[in-house]
C-alpha cells in the first residue's frame, strides 16, 4: 500500500499516523501546519481541510474513514473487526457517536474561540456545548466501567479514533468526573506507538 497523508501535529491526521504505525505500514508524511487552506489542499479535499490520504493514487479524507480504511487493508494488524460482525457494527456506532455526539461539541467550541476571525465568533453556546459533551461523555463513562476497550475489549481502530477525541477533551480539563473515561485515556497514552498529544 502506497499512502502519503497530508496532516499536521496533534490535529486530527494524528489517528491516522497512529492507525498507519499499529497497521505496520510505510507511508509519506506532509505535516505542515499551513496545509489547511484553499490552494494546495482544495485538489484533495473540497473544503481543503486535513487530514487528507491519497492511497494507491486515490484520495481520502475524513480521519475516521481512512483508519477504517486502512484496518480494513492490513487484515493481518488485526485492528477492526469483520464486516458483516456485531463487533464490526459496534465499531461504527461508537465512531459516529464519537464524531456526532462529542466531537461536534468540542469542535464548535474551538471554531468559536480561535478558529474563525474574531469578529465571526459566538460565544453564547461555549457553555452548552461543554454540557453536551459531557452528557456523551457519560454513556462512554458507563461503558468504560465494565470494559477497557470500546469493541471485543480489545485495543482496535476504534479506540484511536475515539481516544483522540476523549484526548482533546482531556487537554481542555472536562474529564474530571469520569474516572473510567481518564483511565482509559491513560491506557491509550500508554501504548509504545500512540500518536496522542500528552500536554
Amino acid at each position: 500500500m502506497e499512502v502519503t497523508l497530508y496532516g499536521a501535529g496533534a490535529n486530527r491526521s494524528a489517528r491516522c499516523r497512529w492507525t498507519l504505525a499499529e497497521a505496520g505500514v510505510q507511508f509519506t508524511s506532509v505535516d505542515r501546519r499551513d496545509l489547511a487552506g484553499p490552494e494546495e489542499l482544495q485538489r484533495f479535499h473540497p473544503l481543503a481541510k486535513i487530514p487528507v490520504a491519497v492511497i494507491d493514487g486515490q484520495t481520502l479524507f475524513e480521519s475516521a474513514a481512512i483508519c477504517t480504511y486502512v484496518a480494513d487493508r492490513v487484515p493481518s494488524a488485526n485492528l477492526i473487526p469483520k464486516v458483516g460482525t456485531f463487533a464490526r457494527a459496534e465499531h461504527d456506532q461508537w465512531v459516529a457517536f464519537c464524531l456526532s455526539e462529542m466531537e461536534a461539541w468540542l469542535w464548535n467550541s474551538a471554531v468559536n474561540l480561535f478558529v474563525l476571525p474574531e469578529e465571526k465568533r459566538i460565544s453564547a453556546g461555549l457553555e452548552q456545548n461543554v454540557s453536551m459533551f459531557k452528557r456523551s461523555a457519560a454513556v462512554l463513562e458507563t461503558h468504560l466501567a465494565e470494559y477497557d476497550y470500546l469493541v471485543e475489549d480489545r485495543f482496535t481502530v476504534t479506540d484511536i479514533v475515539v481516544g483522540w477525541c476523549l484526548n482533546w477533551a482531556r487537554r481542555q480539563g472536562h474529564l474530571g468526573a469520569y474516572p473510567s473515561i481518564r483511565g482509559y485515556v491513560e491506557r491509550l497514552l500508554a501504548r509504545p506507538l500512540c500518536a496522542l498529544a500528552r500536554d
